[in-house]
C-alpha cells in the first residue's frame, strides 16, 4: 500500500512538473510573440491626403499583410512628429520609419545633391521606374552612414511645376527679382541660375509665406500644391514640369536592429515591388491633379521652348558645379544622372499645354 502511494505522489510530481515545463513554454512563447510584435512610429512632411503619404501606406500594408500583423505602423502626418527634421529623428531614434526627401539632407550631404537639381531624371513612367532601381544602392550606402536603412527607393512625388501668386515665369524678365521658394541648397542654386532670388520655407508655412508676399513663387510638386491647397494663394502655374527631389522610406537603425531577418526582406520586397506601381501612379494621377487645380482655378501656361533651353542648359551648369566635391557613391549617381539626361529635356507630355 505503501509502495503503491509513493508509485501515485512520484506520479504526481512528474504530471505536476510537466505542467510547469509547459506552462514555461507557453509563457515563453507568449513572450517571444509579444517580443517580435512592434508598432513602429512612421512620419512624413505632407498630410495623409498627398500622393506621396499613399506610397507609404501602400507598403506598409503590405508589410503589415505579409508579416501577419508582426509590424504595425502609427503615422504622424505633416510633420507632425519632428517636422522636416526627419534624417534626424532616425539617427537619434526618435522616428522608426520615415518618407525621407532628399532637398531637406543634400546641402550637408552633397552626394544626394544632383538628385534636388531639376531636370535631373525621367519623368515617364519607364524611365522613372529604372532610374530609381539604378539609384537606390548609391542613396543606401549614403543614408546607411547618417542611421537609417533604405527599403524602398520609389517615386513618390509627382513633377514639379513653378507656382506663383503673381506672375507666370516665361522668361529671364519675368524671374528678375521674383521670390521663390526652394527647399534646400541646391534648389535654391537652381534658382539663382534661372534668375530668381530663393527663399527656403518649410512646407507647412508656404500657404501663409504665398498669401503675405514673402514669396512669390514655389518650387512645389503637383500633389504638394494640390494638398497643401497652394492653388488659392498662388493659381498661375507655369508648366516646365520636372523633377526635383528624390524620395526613400527610411527605417531608422534602432528599429533596424529589432526586426528579423526575415521580416527586413519583407520590408525590402515590398519596397522594391512598388516601385513600377508607384512610377504608373506619378504619370496616371498627374492629368487628374490638372484638372482638378483647372477646376478650382487655377491657370497654366507652357513656356517657349527657348525658355526651355535655358532653363535645361542653366542646370547642366549646376551640376557641374559639384562633380569634384562627391564620393564614389555621389559620383556614381551622377553618372547615372549623365545617362539619363537626354530624356528629360522635352516639354510637359500630359495635359494642356497651352503657350505662355
Amino acid at each position: 500500500m505503501v509502495h503503491g502511494a509513493g508509485n501515485w505522489v512520484s506520479g504526481l510530481r512528474r504530471t505536476a512538473g510537466a505542467a510547469a515545463l509547459a506552462a514555461a513554454v507557453a509563457l515563453g512563447w507568449q513572450a517571444a510573440d509579444a517580443e517580435a510584435q512592434m508598432t513602429l512610429q512612421a512620419t512624413t512632411v505632407f498630410p495623409e491626403s498627398d500622393f506621396s503619404s499613399q506610397v507609404l501606406l501602400r507598403w506598409a500594408d503590405l508589410v503589415k499583410q505579409r508579416t501577419e500583423g508582426r509590424i504595425d505602423f502609427r503615422y504622424h502626418w505633416a510633420g507632425s512628429l519632428v517636422g522636416n527634421k526627419t534624417l534626424d529623428g532616425l539617427r537619434d531614434g526618435v522616428v522608426d520609419v520615415a518618407v525621407q526627401f532628399t532637398p531637406y539632407v543634400s546641402g550637408d550631404i552633397i552626394d544626394l545633391g544632383v538628385l534636388d537639381i531639376p531636370f535631373s531624371f525621367p519623368l515617364d513612367a519607364e524611365g522613372l521606374a529604372a532610374f530609381h532601381r539604378e539609384v537606390k544602392p548609391h542613396v543606401a550606402n549614403i543614408y546607411a552612414k547618417h542611421g537609417s536603412q533604405v527599403v524602398s527607393a520609389t517615386p513618390i512625388i509627382l513633377p514639379n511645376p513653378l507656382t506663383c501668386s503673381d506672375r507666370f515665369l516665361t522668361g529671364p524678365e519675368q524671374w528678375n527679382g521674383a521670390l521663390v521658394r526652394a527647399a534646400g541648397r541646391w534648389q535654391a542654386e537652381s534658382i539663382k541660375a534661372w534668375g530668381g532670388s530663393p527663399v527656403v520655407i518649410p512646407p507647412a508655412e508656404l500657404y501663409t509665406a504665398l498669401e503675405r508676399g514673402t514669396a512669390n513663387c514655389t518650387l512645389m510638386v503637383y500633389n504638394g500644391v494640390n494638398s497643401l491647397k497652394l492653388f488659392e494663394v498662388a493659381p498661375q502655374i507655369t508648366r516646365i514640369d520636372h523633377s526635383i527631389a528624390f524620395g526613400t522610406i527610411n527605417v531608422s537603425d534602432a528599429a533596424w536592429s529589432r526586426i528579423s531577418e526575415a521580416d527586413r526582406k519583407i520590408m525590402q520586397d515590398a519596397g522594391d515591388e512598388i516601385v513600377t506601381w508607384a512610377a504608373q501612379q506619378t504619370n496616371d494621377r498627374l492629368a487628374a491633379v490638372i484638372e482638378d487645380l483647372s477646376a478650382k482655378g487655377a491657370k497654366f501656361c507652357t513656356p517657349s521652348d527657348a525658355e526651355f533651353a535655358r532653363l535645361v542648359g542653366a542646370m547642366d551648369k549646376v551640376i557641374d558645379s559639384i562633380r569634384g566635391e562627391v564620393s564614389a557613391d555621389g559620383a556614381a549617381i551622377i553618372k547615372i544622372v549623365d545617362s539619363y539626361r537626354k530624356r528629360v529635356t522635352a516639354k510637359p507630355s500630359i495635359g494642356p499645354n497651352n503657350p505662355c
